[in-house]
Parts: C-alpha cells; structure tokens; sequence
C-alpha cells in the first residue's frame, strides 16, 4: 500500500480532518505498523 493510502485510512480511524501528512516523512512499513496499532486499539474499546 502506498503513504498516501495508509496515511488516509489513518484518517478515517481517527475520524479526522486533521492535516497527517508529516506522517509521510515515515518509511512505508512504519506506517503500516502504525495503522495496525490504531486499529488493535480501536478493535479494543
């Protein structure tokens, strides 16, 4: 998947408008560890 891609499903989680694209400063697969996290912890509440 693509930064842009990760970074608009992290988006959607976090029910967001807010502007996440330093996260694009991060490497492909830290960000899709970063959206595994957000999910685990939203599947948790």
């Amino acid at each position: 998947m693509k930064k842009q891609e990760l970074i608009q499903i992290l988006q959607k989680l976090l029910e967001t408008d807010t502007d996440l694209s330093f996260l694009k400063q991060l490497k492909e697969d830290e960000l899709q560890t970063l959206v595994a996290c957000v999910r685990s912890r939203l599947d948790e509440g």
